[in-house]
Formats: C-alpha cells, sequence, structure tokens
C-alpha cells in the first residue's frame, strides 16, 4: 500500500491498520476478537487441512474409478503436491502477513482454493487432477494457513496452546465430513468454499529470517518437523487401502474408518493443548511425536479390523497434536525471541516441514504394492522416520527445559 506524503514531498510511516494489539502493548490473551480470530482459523482450517487430510478418500477413488492407469506413487504426488503447497507457500505468506497483508493473503487464497474446487470437478486426467487439486487449490491453501495460525499466536499467551488447538478443530470436522461428503458426490461437482479473517498491521518486515539459521535451537525444531512430516501423512493416505486390501473390508468401511481417525484428531487438537500452559507446548509435542512413532510400528503387526479400528482412532488422536502444537512451540521464547518476526519464523519451520510433505507419500506410494498387498516397507520407512524426528526434537526440548529453569 502506498505510503501517506507529508507537505508533499517525505513520506511518512503507514497508518496502522485496525484489528490487532499494538505489539508494543501486553498481549490481551482473550477477547472479542481474539476468540473472532479463532472462529475464523477454525474455517480456514476446515477448508484447507480438512481437504487435505481426506486425501486418502480422494485417492482410493482416482485408483479404483478415475486414474485406473495412474501408479499409487504417481497419485500419492497430487496429495503430496497439495499437502507440500499448503505449507511451503507460508514462507511467503509469513512474512507479508507481518508486513500487514492479511486481507490480502485471505481474498487470494480463498480465490484459488475455490478455483480449484471448480476445476477439480470437471477434471478427467492426471494432469488436470494435479493442477486443479494439487497446485491451484495448495496454493490457495497455502496463502491462507500460516497467517492464520499466526494471527491467533499474537492475540494469546497462556492460553495460546488452547486457542490454536480450538481453530485446528476445523481440521477434525473437516476430516470427518469430507471423506464421507466426497464418496457420496463422488460424481457430481462440487464446491467447498472458504471464509475470511480480519486484518493485521502494516509494518516493514525482511522476507527471510536470517538469524534463525545461526540458531541450533531452531534449526533443529525445524529439521525435527521436516522428519516428522515426512511420516506423517503415510497412515492417513493408506487407511483406505490397507483396509480394504490387507484387511478385506468393504469399500464404504475404508472411508468410514478415514473419517474416524479424523474425528479422533479433534481430541489431539484441544485436550493435551489445554493444559499446554502448565505443561509446555514443545513437551506435548514431543511426547506425542514419541507415542505416534510407537503407533506406526504397531501398524505393522494389525491383522484384525477391529485392531485397525482403535490403532487408527489413537492415531487420529496423535496426529491432531502433531500438527497444532508446532505453532504454539515455536512461539516460546527460547525459539522465536521476538513474537514481531512470528509470521516469517512460522513460515520457514513450516517450510521444512513442506519439503518432508512433499516427498514423504511418494516414496511410501512407491514402496506399497496394493496388487500384492505390499505394505510393510512403507510402514517400517515411516515409523524409522519418525523416529528421528524424535531424536532431533530432543535437543529444543532441553534447551526450554533450561530456559524455564534460568528465567
Amino acid at each position: 500500500m502506498p505510503s501517506s506524503v507529508d507537505d508533499g514531498s517525505r513520506p511518512t510511516s503507514p497508518p496502522a491498520l485496525t484489528g490487532l494489539p499494538d505489539p508494543m502493548l501486553p498481549v490481551p490473551d482473550g477477547g472479542l476478537k481474539a476468540w473472532l480470530s479463532v472462529l475464523a482459523g477454525f474455517c480456514v482450517f476446515l477448508s484447507t487441512w480438512g481437504i487435505t487430510s481426506s486425501y486418502g478418500a480422494f485417492q482410493s477413488y482416482y485408483t479404483t474409478t478415475l486414474l485406473l492407469e495412474e501408479s499409487s506413487s504417481a497419485l500419492s504426488w497430487i496429495g503430496s503436491m497439495q499437502s507440500f503447497l499448503l505449507i511451503i507457500v507460508g514462507i511467503i505468506a509469513g512474512p507479508l502477513f507481518d508486513m500487514g497483508y492479511l486481507m490480502h493473503l485471505m481474498y487470494l487464497g480463498g480465490t484459488l482454493t475455490t478455483l480449484g474446487l471448480f476445476m477439480l470437478s470437471l477434471s478427467k486426467k492426471y494432469h488436470q487432477v494435479m493442477l486443479s487439486q494439487g497446485v491451484c487449490y495448495g496454493l490457495g491453501s497455502g496463502l491462507m494457513y500460516i497467517p492464520s495460525i499466526a494471527l491467533i499466536s499474537i492475540q494469546f499467551t497462556k492460553r495460546r496452546a488452547f486457542a490454536l488447538g480450538v481453530a485446528s478443530l476445523g481440521t477434525s470436522v473437516g476430516g470427518v465430513i469430507f471423506p464421507i461428503a466426497f464418496k457420496r458426490l463422488a460424481t457430481t461437482p462440487s464446491l467447498f468454499s472458504v471464509l475470511y479473517m480480519d486484518r493485521s498491521q502494516k509494518a516493514k518486515r525482511k522476507i527471510f529470517d536470517v538469524t534463525a539459521l545461526r540458531e541450533p535451537t531452531f534449526m533443529l525444531f525445524s529439521l525435527s518437523l521436516f522428519f516428522i512430516f515426512l511420516a506423517y501423512f503415510v497412515p492417513l493416505f493408506y487407511i483406505p487401502a490397507y483396509a480394504t486390501v490387507h484387511l478385506k473390508e468393504s469399500s464404504d468401511s475404508s472411508f468410514y474408518l478415514l473419517a474416524i481417525t479424523n474425528a479422533g484428531s479433534a481430541l489431539g487438537r484441544t485436550l493435551p493443548l489445554f493444559f499446554a500452559h502448565k505443561l509446555g507446548s514443545l513437551n506435548i509435542f514431543f511426547a506425542s511425536a514419541i507415542v505416534g512413532t510407537i503407533l506406526i510400528f504397531s501398524w505393522i503387526s494389525i491383522e484384525k479390523a477391529a485392531n485397525y479400528t482403535v490403532d487408527s482412532v489413537f492415531w487420529g488422536i496423535i496426529s491432531g497434536v502433531l500438527v497444532t502444537a508446532p505453532a504454539a512451540a515455536l512461539a516460546h521464547p527460547a525459539i522465536t525471541p521476538s513474537m514481531n518476526v512470528i509470521g516469517t519464523r512460522l513460515g520457514m519451520s513450516w517450510s521444512a516441514a513442506a519439503m518432508g510433505v512433499l516427498v514423504g507419500t511418494p516414496i511410501a506410494g512407491a514402496l506399497v504394492n496394493v496388487k500384492t498387498d505390499k505394505f510393510l516397507t512403507a510402514q517400517v520407512f515411516s515409523g524409522t522416520i519418525m523416529a528421528v524426528g524424535v531424536g532431533c526434537l530432543a535437543y529444543p526440548v532441553v534447551v526450554v527445559l533450561r530456559y524455564k529453569k534460568t528465567s
């Protein structure tokens, strides 16, 4: 936006945009505007992560109906591209949020996601699905995701983790609705629309925080996100296929199982984070990553539908924590010293996760052979990679614990 001009020659600072607390004043930790931001964030999560976490339903349909000639690995690239752009675009959207362009990001993101779903309903070929769902929808989602959690982060302190958890419930709601709706409406063009949020204040910010690259705590935290999200979507993407091929369940049952898994994530997004101000968001994230590793390895031994349902529900709960807790953990002063660059650092850190998302499921797809019921190699791969992420996260956990003792 152009700056105002004093006496026709000397530019002055742009007026602050309304809607957010002044960064020089104490964070309100609530209030009407703050909770409306949470509601808006809920809508963003529902329309972005809700559909992304339901990609297993899309892939099952593509495998059996629309794109029969494509391999599992090729189809996984669609979901991976969608998830990758959802996260990686934050490296640009985060700094733009810090500069005050929240509404511009929301309008453009909403337009692209709507356009992507419109075009998906008309797509018949692999490249058409990739461009509409993978690229267009992914770009639009990415423009809205990081700004939505950054907006919430700067308006809460003690209740920050819980507020982010409430907003991320949109993923669980979308994850329950969309697989079932898609199953019923797979042959009917449809549109899922997105809502918009309040706007932030304009300020000069660098597009990239170079100082973060010299901080081992931030770098290892980001590296842990890369490995954790390298494995994160593998169980979600292959729930329908594993239930149908390995456990011999019906197609309908497998789609409902994915919906149940996403419903389980609602608990993970709220209940653990309600206690985050006492237990610590990073501690909850670390413990959940450990449990997630155990659950992925336990997936290997499952031979009964009932056991798989239980494992999937628990994975849903843990996945809810894994996708919500990092944003709250990143806001800790030991990882992000200044909230003035929270959008930038969120974008940088989540870009590492995006790289993992991009290649994780295609690698797993290359290791899976649905026709011969071969899932073991992909299961071992995802469990091992998740364990590496836990190892990287150990150092930031120690640093944060030391920070608490000395402050």
